[in-house]
């Protein structure tokens, strides 16, 4: 029996065999999971169907490429993954897989804390381990322990505070036009106006953008659902600015070119700043224009069901972690 499962937004398709091991295959869409399922299932009455060679799998290394190439490819934190793969393989990738044992990961554990790695990362390293595993034991009937299973998750960290006030919005934009990153300048200020992620924004295009009404359609999330954000006159305003270009791409550039230059602009603002007190661009992250963004829309008077609909956060605990409400804005309310 064949069945569909959506997972962090590919989509895995499975045959369950009486007697047999499960046959299992992951797309990027869902109608690709359905014609392989399809398809699988025809050659299997048929019996023209060829399992598929389990693996030698000598140590940790092959093991970790086989589910970099089989399910981490398929993922939209692909990138992500791939480079914990990667550490993970400078560390074990000669041990035989039986050996990655709970001893072996919680020693993992306690290196990544003394390096300053966050109790989050601590467990993203815990899920894509776990993930190996569960592919090994599921896909290729290996029957390994999941060393995984027996260890806590690490505590959630506290929630960032930073926020980018006007000054500081100032300073920074201040030194995307002296560095000549004029691109840069209008993605920060539609990052401010929206609330948008970093991946959201680079992945716009124009046919996403209704002008008319004002929205931006977010096809692709981190959630896996699509979602309308409004678009207010600050964002418009950037949106004229770009349309200029004439490019398919809302803003026609490269992550790591963004990246690039708004490590480069921060890093200059960092220089510049003469103010007394703790220097608000050290440790600065573009993630924090989002937080800044919902904490100025918090301030404006917007409710939580508003501020979800724009952020897409599904919970109020994680909205929370992200909307940071001035004091003086707290006041203001009280007062009236």
């Amino acid at each position: 029996m064949a069945s569909i499962q959506k997972r962090s937004g590919s989509y895995r398709a499975r045959i369950k065999r009486v007697g047999q091991p499960t046959l299992s295959q992951t797309f990027n869409t869902r109608i690709e999971a359905l014609e392989w399922a399809k398809e699988t299932q025809a050659k299997l009455r048929l019996g023209l169907f060829e399992p598929p060679q389990v693996p030698s799998l000598k140590n940790f290394k092959e093991a970790a490429l086989c589910y970099r190439d089989n399910h981490t490819i398929y993922k939209k934190i692909a990138r992500s993954e791939t480079y914990r793969l990667q550490i993970l393989i400078e560390r074990w990738g000669q041990l035989p897989i039986e050996q990655i044992n709970k001893s072996a990961v919680l020693t993992l554990r306690d290196d990544l804390l003394r390096l300053g790695r966050a109790g989050a990362t601590v467990n993203h390293y815990f899920n894509t381990i776990s993930k190996l595993f569960q592919m090994l034991n599921d896909e290729w009937e290996l029957n390994i322990p999941n060393p995984i299973k027996s260890i806590k998750r690490m505590p959630p960290s506290p929630g960032r505070t930073k926020r980018v006030y006007e000054q500081v919005e100032r300073e920074l934009i201040a030194s995307c036009e002296k560095l000549g990153f004029g691109l840069l300048r209008s993605i920060i200020e539609f990052a401010i106006a929206t609330g948008m992620r970093r991946g959201e924004m680079m992945g716009l295009h124009w046919g996403d953008i209704d002008l008319v009404n004002r929205r931006a359609y977010l096809h692709i999330t981190k959630n896996g659902e699509p979602r309308k954000v409004p678009l207010s006159q600050r964002a418009m305003a950037v949106l004229e600015t770009v349309q200029a270009m004439g490019t398919n791409a809302v803003f026609p550039m490269s992550m790591n070119v963004l990246r690039n230059q708004f490590e480069k602009s921060r890093a200059h603002a960092e220089a510049a700043w003469l103010s007394a007190g703790d220097n608000p661009f050290k440790g600065l992250r573009f993630h924090d224009l989002r937080h800044e963004a919902l904490s100025r829309l918090s301030d404006a008077g917007l409710n939580v069901i508003e501020l979800s609909h724009i952020s897409g956060h599904k919970t109020v605990a994680m909205l929370s972690r992200y909307t940071h409400p001035s004091h003086e804005a707290i006041l203001k309310k009280i007062d009236n």
